[in-house]
């Protein structure tokens, strides 16, 4: 059944006693969760005291017949060896009375018993005296005094509610189902054991099923009528399916006639030869297809890129039934969840979402059928598909790789109304599930809006965006963060340098990312290991992902008023190799965040002074230096609107652009910066001021409408196109209560996040260079440091080298070169020591030469710190020459790095640099730190280079060989390089 059967039950007048209720029995708890235990004695209703005792293990299930079910009640489930009786009930079989009940075979996803097996409902009285309704394979029976009616009272529907009522009328015994007589004129029992019960008899004739409600009522003499003696309606039941179907009718057709929706027979296979999107552009276009199902009430959509597909079945709601990576045809989803989960006020609320499953290991299409929705559920009402619009403004700028901005892809809109059982929300209350699929990699982008047409406000207290049942062997290939991405949000107690706690930390402290991985509630088959077996198979069973915030949201949605979540990303991996699983999180960014392939050669400087100030430009445009950064300290005060301030920063921005640089400053912006007591942070356990970073502002004061709206005003009146901001909003939270822009603690973190963001777009909208010390990629943010403890700083150049190259190394696993910065310092930056630094520059030519190329080497956002770039002509044609070469072979040194070997000062290192859409295919650069001179072997690992059978490499002297490649696309080069020496080699397609 697609449908449930849309049933209304109409109670009997009992006021003027014509009919009297011996028991009543009803197994709906309005709100419950599919498979809670059932309760030890199940209550009579009628006031009369037979309560039933519970045997064995019956289950409650969000399932019920027609309007009972919407309103949220549910029944009983039979299995296993699980009853409930009590031996208490009266005899009346000397009298008129009705035996009734709902009854539902649930032979779902299993097939129909075979015809010996049988199974009591009900039993009234037992195997010898009474009555006892029985399933025996096929068909609905009734026993009297032990004896089988020889013609059935129905055929079993598995999956489908029945309603069977007995009715003795004190001379003999009829059966009516579903309000219809289909017995007549049966034999009496001649008297009722002492026994009533349901789900089984005794010990034997254990029902597989459901049972609704169960009443025993007496008649009082009076003559049967069914419309008013039954728990059933006929007329009512026919409206009510008549109304569901057209509206199920309705939902199919609006489907179907969406022209963005691709209508199929079936869905299109995949591509058995994938090309590999790290090496070569996918250009598969995104679609959407819907498979309508034979009996019009349902169907299927799969949305697709040729990488990645998620797979939706819809009928009483919409479920996810398919997550799949294309590239290699692995299957993620196990098990169908809710689409996402939101509490409102005090109450959690499913969006979407098919009960019924009955295994949670793997998931079968055949079972789709039998799912029922929870009535409790946000309902699918319709979908929209629109292109994806961009999260921030951004335009292609600084050297930037070109990408489509927004990316070419799909961007679906699921509706979702509000469940029945709230009618004040009908059609005022809407959940929208979001999801965006791009072209040409296997990533999808997942984020809800609510949206609040009521008179009156409510709290968006906790969201989880996403809830995926993820198949074991794959937990370790999807790569899930999100755009609430900040220090404490993803700090980790095991991790992170700023982390120093006494105690466990609270979670708004160490949020460990918005991704979640958690044990199933609802998987009880998965084999179970010893401990230390879970350690080395790394905890197999926390299988079940929930993307959320670590505290809150807990925002206020006034009348007419929207809340918007986070953005959940989603990349399916295809294998467990390091390198190429960091390589697909490289483009990632890079698709997803393209301000990260920004690149700038920057100069920086402490100075204040004029002269000083545009010598140091002057220089920068001679060697041909991009970007001017007015570094700590002092920096630049953004909110300092003094005339002669505003008039020295005005100049000194004309100037450089004159000479085409782009240039702005540095400032500790919020984190462990307080700003005065009526702005600062209050710490929640003290209620006093204070932080986690030292003391900090809080964002979400009104502190923002005076800082901001003065740096905005700044940096229209200077001119200023990039912003060194350091001390972004890391995370701190807030117990204040009359802050104006949070309630509280719980709010506090959410508000002040959504205001650095908002900040950061508006850099973009600007077109701005924006560096921050944190992860906020997904919205804006520039780059942020390839590696960094400010202990380094004090050591001298050569030290600094061989560090330097460590931090490149580890740091592009995750980065590519652009989104991490490095600096090399010309002059000492917390000590005036002469051996930390490198003035005189013409007496440290060949030091700063090596640290120069070897940033420029690596590709990342790279800074000269100092008060000059040359002192000589020497030096000046030292530093020019590397800047050319850099300019020359940009995009190539700018592209990833696949990792050969880290630096250990004790043997060659090296970067190799790998774009399979440039003509310079890659580029190898290799240090040698030691004192002796080094020849020997090195293996490339040139697959990502996209080129086939031999690679022509060309050395810094111009000198071509031919390199031919192994069926892995290795070769190996033979290598010589001076003591303290380095060498590059640019690598292109042999013809």
């Amino acid at each position: 059944m697609l449908l449930p059967l849309v049933l209304l039950f109409t109670q009997a007048v009992t006021a003027n006693a014509q009919q009297l209720i011996s028991a009543h029995y009803n197994m709906g708890r309005s709100g419950a969760i599919s498979y809670a235990s059932s309760p030890d004695l199940l209550k009579d209703l009628s006031g009369k005291g037979h309560d039933l005792k519970r045997n064995g293990q019956p289950v409650f299930f969000a399932d019920a017949p027609a309007d009972k079910k919407l309103n949220g009640e549910g029944a009983i489930s039979f299995k296993d060896q699980g009853s409930y009786s009590t031996a208490a009930l009266p005899d009346q079989s000397a009298g008129p009375f009705v035996l009734e009940g709902w009854f539902q075979a649930n032979n779902r996803q299993r097939g129909q018993q075979g015809t010996g097996n049988k199974g009591a409902a009900m039993a009234y009285g037992d195997d010898k005296s009474g009555y006892i309704l029985l399933q025996k394979g096929a068909q609905w029976l009734l026993l009297i005094d032990g004896k089988e009616v020889p013609v059935a009272i129905a055929t079993v529907n598995p999956g489908t509610w029945i309603h069977i009522a007995v009715v003795n009328d004190g001379k003999a015994v009829s059966v009516l189902a579903n309000g219809i007589k289909v017995l007549d004129k049966l034999p009496q029992a001649k008297s009722i054991a002492p026994n009533f019960s349901i789900g089984a008899l005794a010990k034997q004739y254990y029902f597989d099923g459901l049972i609704y409600e169960i009443r025993l009522s007496t008649l009082n003499k009076l003559k049967f009528d069914a419309a008013k003696h039954l728990l059933y309606n006929g007329k009512q039941l026919a409206k009510k399916q008549r109304e569901a179907t057209v509206e199920q009718k309705a939902l199919m057709e609006t489907l179907e006639k969406n022209p963005a929706i691709v209508k199929v027979k079936d869905f299109p296979m995949a591509n058995p030869n994938p090309a590999d999107w790290l090496v070569h552009p996918v250009n598969t276009p995104v679609q959407l297809f819907l498979k309508k199902g034979s009996d019009q009430l349902s169907a299927k959509l799969l949305l697709t890129n040729g990488l990645l597909s998620r797979e939706f079945y819809v009928a009483e709601n919409l479920a996810c039934v398919g997550f799949k990576n294309e590239y290699n045809d692995a299957q993620y989803l196990r098990a169908i969840k809710p689409e996402a989960r939101v509490m409102i006020d005090s109450t959690w609320y499913d969006i979407g979402g098919l009960s019924g499953q009955p295994e949670k290991s793997y998931l079968m299409e055949s079972w789709y059928p039998d799912l029922i929705a929870e009535p409790s559920a946000f309902r699918f009402t319709g979908m929209e598909v629109i292109k994806p619009v961009a999260r921030y403004p951004w335009q292609q700028k600084y050297n930037a790789v070109h990408a489509d901005w927004p990316p070419k892809g799909l961007h679906v809109l699921m509706h979702y109304q509000a469940p029945r059982t709230k009618q004040n929300w009908k059609d005022q209350v809407q959940v929208t599930v979001h999801y965006e699929l791009y072209e040409g990699m296997p990533v999808i982008a997942k984020w809800l809006t609510i949206k609040n047409n009521t008179d009156s406000s409510f709290v968006v207290r906790e969201t989880e965006c996403e809830v995926l049942a993820i198949n074991q062997d794959q937990v370790k290939r999807i790569h899930v963060e999100s755009d609430y991405s900040f220090a404490l949000a993803n700090a980790d107690r095991e991790g992170g340098a700023l982390m120093h706690y006494k105690e466990a930390p609270p979670a708004y402290q160490t949020g460990e990312s918005t991704t979640s991985w958690r044990i199933d509630g609802e998987y009880h088959t998965w084999a179970s290991h010893n401990q230390a077996e879970d350690k080395f198979l790394g905890f197999p069973h926390h299988n079940l992902l929930v993307s959320r915030v670590p505290m809150g949201p807990s925002e206020t949605v006034n009348s007419n008023a929207e809340f918007t979540s986070f953005t959940t990303f989603e990349l399916l991996q295809d294998n467990d190799d390091r390198e190429r699983q960091s390589l697909a999180h490289r483009r990632f960014y890079r698709k997803l965040a393209p301000q990260v392939t920004e690149s700038l050669i920057t100069g920086g400087i402490t100075s204040h002074d004029k002269p000083t100030l545009k010598n140091f430009i002057n220089q920068m445009g001679e060697l041909g230096f991009e970007r001017l950064d007015v570094m700590a300290w002092p920096g630049i005060a953004h909110d300092n609107l003094d005339t002669a301030y505003v008039a020295l920063w005005k100049d000194i921005a004309a100037y450089a652009k004159a000479k085409g640089i782009v240039m702005g400053g540095y400032e500790l912006q919020v984190a462990s910066r307080g700003r005065g007591a009526q702005y600062d942070c209050i710490d929640p356990v003290t209620q006093k001021p204070g932080s986690l970073f030292g003391q900090s502002v809080c964002i979400a004061s009104d502190w923002q409408d005076v800082y901001y709206t003065k740096m905005w005003e700044f940096f229209d009146k200077t001119g200023l196109m990039t912003f060194n901001m350091d001390g972004p909003y890391h995370g701190d939270v807030c117990a204040a209560t009359d802050h104006k822009y949070h309630h509280n603690l719980y709010d506090s973190q959410w508000q002040q996040w959504k205001q650095q963001v908002r900040v950061l777009h508006e850099l973009q909208r600007r077109n701005m260079y924006a560096p921050i010390p944190d992860w906020y990629f997904l919205n804006g943010q520039s780059a942020t440091g390839m590696g960094y403890r400010e202990a380094s700083a004090n050591l001298t150049p050569q030290q600094q080298l061989l560090l330097g190259r460590q931090y490149i190394y580890d740091g592009t696993w995750h980065k590519a070169p652009t989104m991490g910065w490095m600096s090399l310092q010309l002059v000492g930056f917390y000590t005036n020591d002469s051996r930390v630094g490198l003035e005189p520059l013409a007496d440290n030519l060949d030091r700063y030469e090596l640290a120069l190329f070897q940033h420029l080497a690596s590709g990342c956002q790279f800074t000269v710190r100092g008060n000059r770039l040359y002192d000589t002509p020497e030096t000046k044609a030292m530093v020019a020459k590397w800047l050319n070469w850099f300019k020359k072979h940009r995009a190539i040194l700018t592209s990833d790095i696949i990792h050969v070997s880290r630096p250990t000062g004790r043997d060659l290192d090296a970067m190799l640099h790998v774009n399979a859409d440039l003509e310079e295919k890659g580029m190898l650069v290799v240090f040698n730190p030691t004192d002796k001179a080094i020849s020997k072997q090195m293996k490339l690992p040139l697959y990502y280079t996209g080129i086939k059978g031999a690679a022509a490499l060309t050395d810094q002297n111009g000198v071509i060989s031919s390199l031919a490649l192994n069926e892995n696309q290795e070769t190996v080069i033979n290598l010589s390089i001076p003591a303290g020496g380095f060498s590059w080699f640019t690598i292109k397609q042999k013809n």
